[in-house]
């Protein structure tokens, strides 16, 4: 019962938050449109513009560990309030984490108490999660110049937990006042200089003093099933291939007809 309740209020927080703006556009994490499509080849199509045009660029990879389970209660509540939310929906959503937190016992005796992380399989949790990761991605999003592509500024591409600046920010006070730590074994970074005859430079870079994966010329880095690097070639006809592809699957599966409109909803 309390998760047909959970997901009804979250369809209300989401609706709010879409027409209040308090989600950003960057951020395709959890919403209802499929953007890891979009946000790749986007950014893909900016390596291959910078390397086109010879003009600078460098891209940032960059993972933060186990994001949902450290994200602090207080941070929570405090964004939904900043960003204006009603206080009959902020009422219900810390009701369930009133009392809520976690110690752990090791030889040493239990810890104190910890009260972060949002829950695990509840409706309410990706639409709270995203709401409490904007000042990160708008702090990132400020601390960047960006890549003019087509006339339109590309800075910060998220996929839930995963911001992607095309101009590395070395701003990353931000996530550790959340309380959250980047996976450094997971980033990449690729610093593209076109100008010069080595167009990919040996930049190295280091996130919360940690070594990142520098990319190669002819090295890739795959983001969510999809390769990119200096070297790959993304064309919208392989995009189109690749949708055909799941369509099919989705209209040769067991589910029924309507899941299947669900599903090429959600997805396409």
């Amino acid at each position: 019962m309390f998760k047909l309740y959970a997901s009804y209020l979250a369809s209300r927080i989401t609706e709010w938050s879409l027409s209040g703006r308090a989600i950003s556009s960057v951020q395709k994490g959890f919403m209802s449109c499929e953007g890891c499509y979009e946000h790749n080849f986007v950014l893909q199509t900016t390596i291959q513009t910078a390397r086109r045009v010879r003009r600078q660029c460098a891209v940032a990879w960059l993972n933060l560990a186990n994001t949902f389970g450290s994200m602090p209660h207080h941070h929570m509540f405090a964004m939904l309030q900043e960003f204006g939310m009603p206080e009959n929906f902020l009422h219900v959503i810390q009701e369930p984490y009133e009392g809520c937190s976690t110690t752990i016992c090791s030889g040493d005796g239990e810890t104190a108490e910890i009260q972060s992380g949002v829950k695990q399989g509840c409706a309410l949790s990706p639409i709270i999660f995203n709401l409490a990761m904007e000042p990160l991605l708008r702090a990132l999003s400020k601390g960047t110049d960006g890549f003019n592509l087509h006339g339109e500024r590309v800075s910060i591409l998220a996929y839930a937990d995963n911001p992607e600046p095309p101009r590395y920010a070395r701003r990353h006070q931000s996530s550790c006042q959340l309380g959250l730590r980047f996976s450094a074994k997971k980033c990449a970074t690729l610093h593209i200089d076109s100008s010069k005859r080595d167009s990919v430079q040996a930049t190295g870079f280091q996130i919360q003093g940690k070594p990142v994966i520098r990319l190669a010329e002819r090295q890739v880095y795959q983001h969510l099933g999809t390769l990119m690097g200096f070297c790959v070639q993304q064309t919208p006809e392989d995009t189109i291939q690749e949708i055909l592809q799941d369509a099919t699957k989705i209209d040769a599966s067991l589910i029924a007809p309507w899941q299947k409109v669900n599903t090429l909803n959600t997805f396409f």
